[in-house]
């Protein structure tokens, strides 16, 4: 099962916090039609992950492309093509 691991990471020196309230709710559309599976930040540094379950790389990337933080220039980010084990994600206890 493919899925589509999606890297962010600061591109130049602003991080253009102005910008997170639109990329959340950007994100928030996703992730209510199941199209974005989980997304998260790294705790060490700025950047992080997004998990999409999309048909390809050139639609995940057609998503991507209307991100805020894209749109703006203030990320940057790498698509990855991604095949799931066949054990499901499990939530430690």
């Amino acid at each position: 099962m493919i899925r589509y691991l999606v890297e962010y990471s600061l591109k130049g020196d602003d991080p253009r916090k102005d910008l997170k309230p639109a990329h959340k709710d950007f994100l928030r559309k996703y992730y209510e039609d199941g199209t974005l599976i989980c997304a998260g930040v790294f705790t060490d540094g700025p950047g992080g992950y997004l998990l999409f379950r999309t048909a390809s790389e050139e639609e995940t990337r057609r998503i991507l492309e209307q991100d805020p933080y894209i749109v703006n220039g203030a990320r940057q980010y790498r698509i990855r093509a991604w095949d799931l084990s066949p054990f499901p994600l499990r939530e430690s206890g």
